[in-house]
């Protein structure tokens, strides 16, 4: 990559940009982040052409031409017909995207345009709908992107045009850069444009190459995204005719200290903002973009994944998942509620909890609130997961019931065997959870206990005795999973309280 293009040119030179000096015939990758940024570079490049007759034409990431028109001209300074803005699906032949056909269509507008008395042609062409489709492994593969671009290098030779070819980060897969920066005469990323698509073997040529990867690294919504570009920039040096020279080696040496310092920041700003979604805080513009940029939509259905803290990030990540919020003794973790979180828990280890999908500015405050009162029976009880759906009884009792009561209810039921199991052996307790919990099978329940169906039978009639109650009665066998039910939610609760207090005097 050579170094800065244009950094001698007057602010506001033809490109429309500060500092950027485009050629007359140019094919620019223009890498950006969101919407805004976008918009802020085509109003820029545009709006240089309206000031010199140039016709401008975007193929827009969006169907309502109007709307995009109001946006890259506000203030209507282009004349009548100077600015056409045309859909994504003007990439396609028949619902297919065809290099070839694309080029010839472009070409005769370009030539029409030339016709109608128009010195130069300013194109700009969103590519968001090709790297969706890549990203889902929907789409034709890199191959025809990039023979598209090949084309365009054409285009500009043949006529009169500047092309401004437009990639949002947020979407663009690492594997895709090594070819994308190759097609390219020039790459435009955060205001600064770069001549050439790789390291070039000349002094100062590896810091020019940083600047470029310090560029497109910047503002990573999180590590993996930085992972992604980060083995697309190594490829674009290591996949060179006769491998790297002296200059891409030390581009390769100190790449691996960039990225780590925009790593961290990266997690470290994907942590604050799933922490904001867990904690019910509002969001802003910005970090709706941002959430919808890591895999969420802001007001669909939202799950969240309770994990113990033992759970690495990496591991999650490695399973796709990119919102992830650490605390004090859990992990939490946020999909779209369409997803399968079988996918993401399988082969941790647990307690985990998981909520159900809420949607709406709250959905993952809920959906939160839901899988941390999941794992926490789930250590209650031993399993090594469950669902909020799955609580049933526990969760009615843990949201509405009253401790007081719950208390009582305990007491009356299982007082005697609680007593008993204080001064006796073996505790007796846990066989008849083991029973209610089987349905009153004996042979299940003597398999999970490790002891023989006379032994369970044996034990149930003491417990029997103890509690004075005949276990034979299916009212009595309600009665006593309802006070069981009670006992385990109210180990939850108080649980739930000593975390409280711990983390109060952790702020003290």
């Amino acid at each position: 990559m050579n170094g800065p293009g244009g950094s001698g040119a007057p602010p506001g030179g033809e490109s429309g940009l500060p500092g950027v000096a485009l050629d007359d015939r140019d094919h620019v990758c223009v890498f950006y982040r969101g919407p805004e940024e976008r918009d802020a570079v085509l109003a820029a490049f545009f709006g240089a052409g309206y000031a010199e007759g140039d016709k401008c034409l975007c193929i827009a990431d969006d169907h309502d031409a109007g709307a995009v028109a109001a946006r890259l001209d506000p203030e209507r300074r282009g004349g009548p017909d100077q600015l056409t803005v045309l859909p994504s699906t003007a990439y396609l032949t028949d619902g297919r995207f065809r290099p070839a056909d694309t080029f010839d269509r472009w070409d005769a507008l370009v030539a029409g345009y030339g016709d109608a008395g128009y010195r130069r042609v300013r194109a700009a062409g969103d590519l968001s709908w090709f790297l969706r489709e890549h990203r889902a492994g929907a789409g034709p593969g890199a191959g025809p992107l990039l023979e598209y671009e090949a084309l365009c290098n054409r285009l500009v030779r043949r006529r009169p045009a500047t092309i401004f070819c437009l990639y949002d980060l947020d979407l663009l897969d690492g594997g895709l850069l090594p070819g994308v920066l190759a097609q390219h005469l020039a790459a435009l990323a955060r205001g600064v444009l770069f001549r050439g698509g790789g390291v070039e073997e000349r002094p100062g040529g590896a810091g020019d190459a940083l600047l470029l990867a310090n560029q497109l690294l910047a503002d990573a919504r999180d590590g993996g995204e930085v992972d992604r570009l980060v083995a697309g920039l190594r490829a674009s040096v290591l996949d060179r005719h006769g491998g790297p020279g002296p200059e891409g080696e030390r581009f390769l040496q100190a790449l691996d200290g960039l990225a780590a310092t925009h790593r961290r920041a990266a997690d470290a700003g994907a942590d604050a903002l799933a922490r904001s979604l867990l904690d019910g805080v509002p969001l802003d513009d910005p970090g709706r973009a941002r959430v919808r940029a890591l895999g969420l939509e802001p007001d669909e259905p939202v799950r969240v994944i309770v994990a113990p803290a033992a759970v690495r990030r990496a591991d999650l990540v490695r399973r796709g998942v990119r919102l992830v919020a650490a605390r004090p003794g859990e992990v939490a973790v946020l999909l779209p509620g369409r997803s399968d979180p079988d996918a993401v828990v399988a082969g941790l280890l647990g307690p985990i909890g998981v909520g159900r999908a809420h949607p709406g500015a709250g959905g993952a405050a809920t959906s939160y609130a839901e899988a941390r009162r999941a794992a926490r029976f789930a250590a209650v009880l031993g399993r090594p997961l469950l669902r909020y759906d799955d609580l049933g009884l526990l969760a009615l009792l843990a949201d509405g019931g009253d401790p007081a009561a719950l208390t009582a209810l305990v007491a009356e039921w299982l007082g005697p065997l609680l007593a008993h199991d204080e001064r006796r052996r073996p505790k007796l307790l846990p066989t008849l959870a083991a029973w209610l919990d089987a349905g009153a099978a004996q042979q299940e329940s003597a398999d999970a206990l490790g002891v023989h169906v006379s032994t369970l039978k044996y034990r149930l009639g003491r417990i029997g005795a103890i509690l004075g109650r005949d276990l034979a009665s299916p009212d009595v066998r309600f009665q006593l999973q309802v006070a069981l039910a009670a006992r385990r939610t109210l180990d939850v609760l108080n649980d739930q309280d000593s975390r409280h207090q711990d983390s109060r005097h952790q702020g003290d």
